[in-house]
């Protein structure tokens, strides 16, 4: 199983390099920074696809009416429209 691409071998090297580099009393605390700083990117991210979602649902909402109106004409000028067969012709 893997989390961002990397593999469960790879996080055990990253978290002993971690506790090495920063040390056994320290990492708790750089830990928390790191998943502080991760949830804050993960709501920046939800914002910057809520800021592109929202116009992108009201064009939606715009163009599913305009459809359903002209649905909506069609179906009124429907029983208004008599049908004939085609009448056959013969070319010389």
């Amino acid at each position: 199983m893997e989390l961002f691409g990397i593999g469960w071998m790879e996080m055990i090297v990253i978290g002993l390099v971690a506790l090495i580099v920063v040390g056994p009393k320290r990492l708790p605390q750089a830990a928390q920074t790191i998943g502080r700083l991760f949830g804050y990117a993960t709501q920046q991210w939800r914002n910057i696809q809520a800021e592109i979602r929202r116009p992108m649902e009201n064009e939606f909402i715009d163009i599913k009416g305009e459809f359903e109106e002209t649905i909506q004409e069609i179906t009124d000028i429907e029983p208004l429209i008599e049908i004939t067969p085609k009448q056959n012709r013969k070319t010389k």
